[in-house]
């Protein structure tokens, strides 16, 4: 029988004990593909001696110093050798010539793996010791210098640890906790490396304030426009803001506005965080008010002109109106002769004699102001300006009466409108009713619609100066309400002449009442059985006995408005 002598290599493999979620990884010998042998090498060796292929019945053997040989221990990182002297020919079973030796190679690997994770977020960030990065997925790598990877594992949360198979899906906005390590094909275990990753969905939250000059959505050229951005995860990146359609520009400090023109604009603007979050755009739109007011002046009182002179008496005022493109003005200050600026807040009399100098500061709502000296020299003829609108009054014609500022009307009253300029003169009216167009006055007008009702009217003259008047008033065209009601309750009725009455013991009352809906009742009266018309003054009675009765009611607002009711019994 043909004997094979077999070498084997027995290692003693340890344990690592970690915690309880931690799986346990040997040390151990591992043979890959292309049949190279890697040891763990921290491992004991024993090499063993069979005839078997399979290594059974072997012998361990013992060297000469057994302290270094059973076991041994591999002396190099990555390629060692066993040799032996020399190669024999297994048929003739003679050492082959040229002599070679007989070599095991054996790869002793020491060294963990080294691992490392990425990101499929294009803008991760550091912060507070935290990896910030949008909603993503995580993937694992590693590489090992001798006998490969085995396993990467990780856990999220403090779960157990699990192998990595394929990129993990963080979604949910909060802070994971996540640790990973791998395992190379001896055993060799690499420290864990962890980190907390802070998934931030949410895009930031940017403020606007307009800093100086602002009135309502109204700015000066002295104004700015301030954004202040705020990220509750990642913080802010960058701030970007666009005017109107131009172009767009990264925020750092205060935007002057200074360069643009007076008008109607926009500002658009939106923040982007550490993460590439982008916040949905905003807008803010203003005016860009930079004309100051303009400031008019009239002549109150009694004036004469002669020989190019203008003179005034002493009860003579000076009116200063100002008006202003958009903000609306402020305030209007005024000095005579160079004394101090008082605040205008009524025409003022001019009672100084000789040459006046009167400055004029008006300022609108948005600060700006203008300066301009209204009298250089009294000698100048001034002209005169009318700033009043025409006086305005109304008249009726017709049913009508007031309480307190409502006027009661019915569709048969006519509206007159009048109205008096005694400066430039009187042009023309026009009116409209509640929230109806408006129209020129021509003649009286009627409202037909009962109920409420509001005309407003505005007065003309002839430099479109306006006044506005309103009448308030109530159209009533019902006549009052009848209601009737007899002392006693009938229990029976009876025909007559083909008509079907109530029958009523002849001690019976009957009690009249009315209501109106707007102007009220002014009167009620009857008359019974075609007899003379009497006024309501209290109750009804001394019906005569076996007696048909009809008692014809007729009431009165205090429009006129009337109403008629017929009551129809016979007394028993």
């Amino acid at each position: 029988m043909r004997k094979i002598l077999s070498l084997s290599i027995i290692a003693c493999f340890c344990f690592n004990l970690t915690a309880q979620n931690i799986p346990d990884h040997n040390k151990k010998i591992y043979k890959n593909e292309e049949g190279k042998v890697y040891v763990n090498k921290e491992l004991p060796l024993y090499l063993s001696i069979s005839t078997s292929p399979d290594g059974s019945g072997g012998q361990v053997l013992d060297g000469k110093d057994p302290k270094y040989s059973s076991p041994m221990y591999l002396d190099s990182e990555g390629y060692n050798t066993i040799r032996t002297p020399w190669k024999v020919d297994p048929e003739t079973k003679k050492t082959i010539y040229p002599k070679e030796e007989v070599i095991f190679e054996l790869y002793a690997d020491s060294k963990p793996p080294t691992s490392s994770i990425s990101f499929d977020s294009d803008k991760p960030a550091r912060l507070d010791n935290k990896v910030i990065l949008k909603a993503c997925a995580i993937s694992l790598s590693s590489k090992d210098e001798t006998s490969g990877i085995e396993s990467i594992y990780y856990s999220l949360d403090n779960a157990p640890f699990q192998k990595y198979a394929s990129p993990i899906s963080l979604t949910d906005e909060k802070t994971y906790s996540f640790t990973y390590y791998a395992v190379d094909n001896v055993g060799n275990v690499e420290e864990q490396k962890s980190l907390s990753i802070q998934v931030d969905n949410s895009a930031p939250t940017t403020s606007m304030e307009v800093e100086g000059d602002l009135s309502e959505n109204i700015v000066s050229s002295r104004s700015s426009i301030s954004l202040n951005a705020n990220d509750k995860i990642s913080n802010v990146s960058k701030t970007f803001y666009t005017i109107d359609e131009g172009r767009t520009f990264e925020y750092g400090s205060p935007i002057s506005l200074a360069g643009l023109s007076e008008g109607e604009h926009t500002i658009t603007y939106f923040s982007v965080d550490m993460v590439d979050n982008n916040e949905e755009k905003k807008t803010y739109s203003f005016y860009l008010d930079k004309s100051a007011p303009r400031v008019i002046d009239e002549i109150i009182g009694n004036t004469f002109i002669a020989n190019g002179k203008e003179y005034y008496s002493g009860r003579t005022k000076l009116k200063l109106v100002a008006m202003d493109n958009k903000a609306g003005v402020k305030e209007i200050r005024y000095s005579v002769n160079g004394g101090e600026f008082k605040l205008y807040e009524a025409p003022f009399y001019l009672t100084q004699s000789g040459n006046l100098n009167i400055e004029v500061l008006a300022m609108d709502k948005v600060n700006n102001r203008v300066r301009s000296t209204e009298f250089s020299d009294k000698n100048n003829l001034l002209s005169y300006v009318d700033l009043s609108g025409p006086s305005l009054n109304f008249n009726l014609s017709g049913p009508s009466f007031t309480v307190k500022d409502t006027v009661y009307i019915s569709k048969e009253t006519a509206i007159s409108l009048r109205g008096t300029d005694n400066d430039s003169g009187f042009k023309e009216i026009d009116y409209q009713i509640d929230n109806g167009s408006a129209t020129t006055y021509s003649e009286p007008f009627k409202i037909e619609d009962e109920g409420f009702h509001a005309v407003t009217y505005n007065g003309y003259d002839n430099l479109s100066n306006s006044s506005t008047e309103s009448i308030l008033c109530i159209v009533d065209n019902s006549g009052p309400e009848v209601f009737s009601r007899f002392s006693i309750d009938s229990n029976k009725s009876k025909m007559v002449e083909g008509k079907e009455m109530k029958v009523y013991p002849p001690h019976v009352v009957l009690f009249l009442s009315s209501t109106d809906s707007y102007a009220g009742l002014d009167k009620i009266s009857y008359q019974i059985n075609d007899g003379p018309v009497l006024p309501y003054k209290s109750l009804i009675e001394n019906f005569k006995k076996d007696t048909p009765y009809k008692i014809t009611v007729l009431v009165v607002d205090k429009l006129g408005n009337e109403n008629q009711k017929d009551i129809m019994f016979y007394i028993d």
